[in-house]
């Protein structure tokens, strides 16, 4: 994955810095449809307050899962194009724990999803075939919701909004006049995200215990779009 990361991201530089050329001159409004596979991270869990109970013990914050997204854009034929892309709801769930109650792991349970407006420069390095980098930013909603050891000590469920971006690289190919399809790379951040707090009696009985973390992703997506 660090490889090809790399790879498309030292494809994207070179894009950049390069003029447009044959069908990325062409302009027009198209519609685009996207499979992606993410890989994403819950980062920052252990700022979850659960006090009193010992120390941050990790759980599992990672997950890769495939998800699709639509896209309505414009290619305005010197290399720029511009899009509004949605990306479907998806669900997941990450796990952390304390030492002192080994067992009776918080389930962070989420349900994402987000709107971005994406700017791409795209190169044309042979007919048909061009490079491309990417920037987007946009709003991605998330709802956390969960629970405690078992699934009758639930938290409370909460909605973020939050600011997100992405950046990327990829490559295209053209194989008939206004059909393209892309392969590429993107990083998306989702913003910090919180549960309600706790819904059930604790040890203390009190409502002091709510689950946290920083949403984070990686995509190889796949895509096909067509110019009108």
């Amino acid at each position: 994955m660090k490889k090809l990361t790399l790879s498309l991201v030292a494809l994207a530089l070179a894009g950049l810095s390069g003029s447009a050329l044959a069908s990325v001159s062409d302009e027009g409004y198209y519609g685009a449809a996207r499979l992606s596979k993410v890989w994403q991270k819950a980062d920052s869990m252990d700022t979850s307050s659960r006090p009193g109970i010992g120390q941050f013990m990790a759980g599992e914050d990672k997950d890769n899962f495939f998800n699709g997204s639509i896209a309505a854009g414009y290619q305005y034929g010197n290399g720029w194009r511009t899009e509004g892309e949605y990306t479907f709801k998806k669900k997941n769930e990450y796990t952390s724990g304390s030492t002192t109650f080994a067992t009776s792991f918080n389930h962070h349970k989420t349900e994402s999803q987000r709107l971005m407006l994406n700017a791409y420069r795209d190169y044309e390095i042979y007919q048909g075939v061009s490079l491309y980098g990417t920037v987007g930013l946009g709003i991605a909603k998330v709802k956390s919701s969960g629970w405690q050891g078992n699934t009758a000590r639930q938290y409370n469920s909460n909605t973020d909004t939050n600011l997100a971006y992405s950046v990327g690289a990829g490559i295209s190919y053209e194989p008939v006049n206004k059909l393209t399809f892309d392969l590429g790379y993107r990083y998306i951040d989702l913003g910090k995200i919180e549960s309600g707090m706790n819904a059930f009696d604790n040890a203390r009985g009190l409502q002091d215990e709510q689950m946290k973390a920083h949403l984070k992703s990686q995509e190889l997506v796949m895509g096909v779009r067509y110019l009108f």
